[in-house]
């Protein structure tokens, strides 16, 4: 099961399916012959992405000329020469003498050999250690997995984990080990040849750019961190890697009966296998963006569990507390519409918090106010800060007092702090974020140039309070009501929304009052 020979990667073609080796999977995502990538689970598109990438990357480093449109054999050589002395085991999948590094599988030393405890018996239960209820996918669910979905579990594992317990340590590409990797990228196209190359090519610029800042890679430095034994104690410090460094983070070895992987096999570790800690995520990750937004300093951004929310979305777009990688910007020569790609798998206290995933479509004519100078971006960015802080009022100083009255029965006090209408509110709080998440960007996107922002702002206004009235009207139809008190209630919550609206949204009152004249 050698990737660099073997067929072992399922992708479609022009000519149907089929399977190719990772050289001329990289021939074909160069010359347009692979349309899709096939097997991959929803969470480990992206990781399988910036591995190809990086490796790419790395190869062309090392061959002076970025252009990423090589044949096969060039690739081959490529990887070959990142393996060294190691030759094709560094490429194999599974590689019986434990002294030798298999892919993405460390060489361990000769005392720990006997050590090795059974981890997984399908790729699934290796790939996603950490479950949780509200997570779409399942464990152990493929009896008699094929090699490319130990390929696929194994980059996933090995270049996106966190710390999972003692002895799980997780990457250096993020913050802590209680954190995430956000892969976040302005792309030209969503498909997956193209996406690669515009990556690849951009890489070059990006790798220059770490090279001459303060990080200590080599520009010779090791690409293929399984390449070294591992004792579980000893960490490789940044001054030893590549900035294209592929990762890994566990001790694992897959083993398998000659024709068939089996299952793989673990130890614990008890130190990251890169150190370092004090970088906080930052070590020049091209998808990583960098958080700004705490005065203790800048580091890798962590998202929690609500996702990609608009607010995020935007203050990622405006650089808002957050800087922006190369790769989080269209290329100066790009026409046409780009998109904002988002997706990271957030994290809990050993399980998981769910995938997000989030492509946003940004217009040409958009694209030139998002990406312009500065100053020219200002006016835009300050509006769109605005009308998030617009939307919390609606639903905060609006919105939730209407629903408490309603679902309390109009009390002559309401009590914020009562449990079964507090989970009452958080579902029609949910409802009125999803609406009008939904239509924040396409409403931004449509705003004129230059803008009348006080124009703007009532119309937000006025979008805001039609969801609003849209979910008060289902929490009438849906809250559990005294019969009697049905009406006063309704009155009640129609008189707080109302009050509660023309107090915080003045300008909509005002606007009221023209129409009426």
């Amino acid at each position: 099961m050698n990737l660099l020979t073997d067929p072992l990667v399922p992708v479609t073609t022009a000519q149907g399916q089929t399977f190719v080796n990772l050289p001329a999977l990289l021939a074909g995502l160069g010359d347009d012959t692979v349309r899709r990538i096939d097997g991959l689970q929803r969470h480990q598109e992206d990781a399988f992405h910036v591995f190809l990438c990086y490796l790419a990357g790395a190869v062309l480093a090392r061959d002076g000329d970025w252009n990423p449109v090589r044949d096969e054999a060039f690739w081959r050589d490529g990887m070959r020469f990142l393996a060294g002395d190691a030759g094709d085991d560094a490429w194999r999948l599974v590689v019986d003498d434990l002294s030798r590094p298999a892919f993405m599988q460390p060489p361990l030393p000769k005392a720990d050999h006997g050590k090795l405890k059974l981890q997984a018996e399908t790729p699934d239960a290796l790939d996603l250690l950490p479950t949780a209820k509200n997570h779409d996918l399942k464990q152990a669910r493929a009896a008699r997995a094929q090699p490319h979905e130990w390929l696929y579990a194994l980059v996933s594992l090995q270049t996106m984990s966190g710390y999972f317990g003692r002895g799980n340590p997780g990457i250096a590409r993020m913050n802590s080990g209680f954190g995430n990797r956000p892969v976040v990228e302005v792309a030209r196209s969503r498909e997956q040849a193209p996406r690669w190359r515009d990556v690849v090519l951009r890489l070059e610029a990006h790798r220059r750019q770490v090279l001459a800042g303060s990080l200590p890679f080599r520009d010779d430095g090791l690409v293929l961190v399984w390449l070294r034994f591992w004792d579980g104690k000893t960490s490789l410090s940044l001054s030893e890697l590549d900035p294209f460094f592929l990762e890994i983070c566990r001790r694992v070895r897959l083993q398998g009966d000659g024709e068939q992987i089996t299952q793989a096999a673990g130890l614990p570790s008890d130190a990251n296998r890169i150190a370092a800690k004090e970088q906080n995520g930052l070590v020049g990750d091209a998808w990583l963006p960098e958080d700004h937004s705490d005065k203790k300093g800048a580091k890798a951004l962590t998202v929690s569990a609500d996702g990609w929310t608009a607010d995020r979305l935007r203050r990622l777009l405006f650089e808002d507390g957050i800087r922006h990688t190369l790769l989080q910007k269209p290329a100066p020569d790009w026409e046409g519409d780009v998109w904002l790609l988002a997706s990271v798998l957030v994290r809990g206290q050993g399980t998981t918090d769910g995938f997000h995933e989030r492509h946003l479509l940004i217009p040409a004519q958009v694209k030139r106010r998002l990406f312009a100078p500065k100053p020219q971006v200002d006016p835009l960015a300050a509006l769109a800060k605005e009308a998030v802080e617009l939307a919390g009022l609606m639903q905060n100083r609006v919105l939730k007092p209407a629903v408490l009255v309603l679902a309390q029965g109009a009390p002559e006090k309401l009590a914020f702090d009562d449990d079964t209408t507090s989970a009452w509110w958080q579902r029609f709080a949910a409802r009125f974020g999803n609406r009008w998440s939904d239509e924040y960007f396409p409403w931004l996107w449509s705003l004129p140039d230059p803008l009348d922002r006080a124009e703007a702002r009532l119309d937000w206004a006025r979008r805001l309070k039609a969801h609003a009235e849209t979910v008060l009207h289902e929490a009438e139809r849906i809250l559990p009501q005294h019969t009697g008190r049905l009406w006063h209630a309704r009155v009640a919550a129609r008189r707080a929304f109302n009050g509660a609206l023309y107090k915080h949204f003045p300008d909509l009152k005002e606007a009221r009052h023209e129409r009426i004249a």
